[in-house]
């Protein structure tokens, strides 16, 4: 077996465990807070936890150039640069401690968010993820137990820490913090200025959501809008585990200049998420709404199919938009997701106001379908990767879109997808059996 598919298939398996945990946990966070204090309580508790995790992406602002460098740096076995890189990108976060006096509870959250991601980021890109894997299974004990306290924001808080605690102690262990010099911090600070910007821009169009429909609605509507998105997002798991084990893959193969590999790949894997993704909306379309109505005690409207198609369509340009971030077009890639960003806030503005939850989630929609546009040009002009990839989703949105008839309908529009994509699926479960099993 060669070095990239042992490092892919074990930071596939770190990444399952991991985010399978982490994804969950706003989910899980959302159904336990709304049953126990109440759909208001929840849509503040999300509000500020949203606005910390926005704030801890300039705190991590290093994170990403460190994955980044890390895998480039291994692959040319510089293990002193990668020593200094860490120790400039691990002291950022603690800036966020001057953020105490304004609110205490969003200065420790931004800060152990911050670290985490820094970790993750730095774990990966030294292709040791499942060190990652081990820390989340660690973290999600404190977790739970701590939902038996009275304050809701003390859950996040606890698994946070645990994660930021290993953090520096594997750190220490393994003596990979070394003397910051000027090279390493030029060279995180060239990288970051853009890519900083793009992925600041990705977690605005997801967090900002829980925040702003409390901002330019009220808690009751953002109640609404953490149960639909905290499901809805579930489906961004299985791209968040291929990305935490192919970026350092991208980032590895563009330090030996093999752009043909990062092409292949990003073909490949935006083809099968977004067949795989379309089969479970459909299914989510059909009876989700009802299930998870029940699980938060009170009914869903029809945002959450808003919110299921626009997840669905972050899920299709992601690996593209990786491919963008990890090699020489970052700038490029970074354009498009702030781009994305801000038709998203400037729709968020008047809509939220008139259209209440169902703003939203058409504001969150329209941003991703504009950064899906930009990609899909980009990647195909820069790094030739083809626009048929995305055949799936193409076919799937518009019959998706009968739900808003009737689930008879779907249903019939499902059974046309699986007649019209059906050489497609064939071709995939052929590949997933000949290679997994």
């Amino acid at each position: 077996m060669g070095y990239e598919k042992r490092v892919l298939i074990r930071h596939s398996i770190a990444s399952i465990i991991a985010l399978a945990l982490f994804g969950i946990s706003r989910f899980l966070y959302s159904i336990i807070i709304s049953r126990k204090f109440g759909v208001e309580v929840l849509g503040s508790a999300n509000s500020l936890i949203s606005q910390a995790f926005l704030i801890a992406m300039p705190l991590s602002f290093f994170a990403v150039a460190l994955g980044k460098y890390s895998s480039e740096f291994l692959a040319k076995e510089n293990f002193e640069k990668i020593k200094s890189m860490t120790s400039i990108s691990f002291s950022f976060p603690l800036i966020g401690i001057l953020l105490a006096p304004l609110n205490i509870y969003l200065a420790i959250l931004s800060v152990l968010r911050a670290i985490q991601l820094t970790f993750r980021n730095f774990i990966y890109g030294i292709h040791k993820g499942e060190i990652y894997a081990y820390v989340m299974l660690i973290s999600f004990v404190p977790f739970i137990i701590s939902f038996y306290s009275k304050n809701p924001f003390l859950p996040y808080i606890a698994l946070l820490f645990t994660i930021s605690l290993f953090a520096f102690g594997y750190l220490l262990k393994k003596s990979l913090l070394g003397k910051p010099k000027k090279d390493e911090l030029y060279l995180l600070l060239r990288y970051s200025s853009f890519a900083f910007l793009g992925t600041l821009s990705g977690v605005f169009l997801v967090q900002g959501p829980y925040f702003l429909s409390e901002k330019l609605g009220n808690a009751l509507i953002a109640g609404r809008i953490s149960a639909s998105l905290s499901a809805a997002f579930l489906l961004t798991y299985l791209p968040q585990v291929l990305q935490s084990a192919i970026m350092p893959l991208y980032s590895y193969k563009y330090g030996k200049e093999e752009l043909n590999y990062v092409k292949l790949l990003a073909e490949k894997t935006t083809e099968l998420l977004s067949l795989f993704t379309a089969f479970v909306v459909f299914a989510l379309l059909l009876i989700g709404k009802e299930v998870i109505s029940f699980l938060f005690g009170f009914n869903l409207g029809n945002e959450f199919y808003i919110a299921l198609l626009a997840v669905e369509i972050y899920i299709a340009y992601n690996p593209s938009i990786i491919a963008l971030n990890s090699t020489k077009y970052v700038k490029e890639g970074s354009i498009i997701a702030i781009l994305g960003a801000l038709v998203a806030l400037i729709t968020w503005i008047p809509l939220i106001k008139k259209l209440n939850e169902y703003g939203t989630m058409l504001g969150l929609l329209i941003g991703y379908l504009t950064i899906l546009c930009g990609t899909a040009y980009l990647g195909h002009r820069k790094l030739r990767i083809s626009p048929k990839s995305y055949k799936p989703l193409l076919f799937a949105i518009p019959l998706q879109l009968l739900v808003f008839m009737s689930k008879k309908v779907l249903f019939v529009g499902f059974l046309l997808y699986v007649l019209l994509l059906k050489k497609e699926i064939k071709k995939n479960v052929k590949a997933f059996h000949d290679k997994v099993l």
